[in-house]
């Protein structure tokens, strides 16, 4: 089992494509299922959205996530509704990347997925647009991450 300096944690919203991502960065089967619970794998850390969503579950989504190589903070491009404080990613003391998911949906507002990231504390070239669904940005986004954190897949 890998230590978490080696691992990459998911948060984002709930709903967000989190699990989705994790699965087809591992070209695991894509299924939608509601992550009830902290789920680890050798190079994930995958959280539930309400970490992000409810304040009164912050602090454990800084706990779980702190000691990874990798943060990566997720926002749907359809999602109406920013629940990130600003400067959030602020609160670690190593690197935050932003992906914008779904962006093959017919609703996608890329500029508004930019701007909540962005009020979150990451800087724009920081942030990858993508489709797990599709493929697109998936490729860019695994030699990002290799940049950081040591993942084959």
């Amino acid at each position: 089992m890998a230590n978490n300096k080696n691992r990459i944690s998911l948060i984002g919203r709930i709903g967000c494509g989190k699990t989705t991502l994790f699965q087809r960065l591992t070209n695991e089967f894509i299924a939608y299922g509601k992550t009830q619970q902290v789920t680890y794998s050798d190079h994930f850390i995958d959280t539930p959205g309400e970490f992000v969503e409810l304040p009164c579950f912050r602090p454990q989504a800084i706990n779980v996530t702190c000691d990874s190589g990798l943060i990566i903070l997720i926002n749907s491009s359809t999602d109406h509704q920013n629940s990130v404080p600003p400067n959030f990613v602020c609160t670690y003391n190593i690197p935050v990347i932003g992906v914008i998911t779904k962006i093959d949906h017919r609703h996608c507002d890329l500029k508004r997925s930019y701007r909540y990231l962005t009020y979150a504390g990451i800087l724009p070239e920081n942030i990858y647009p993508i489709s797990a669904i599709t493929g697109d940005g998936i490729i860019e986004l695994k030699t990002i991450i290799q940049k950081y954190v040591s993942f084959e897949h």
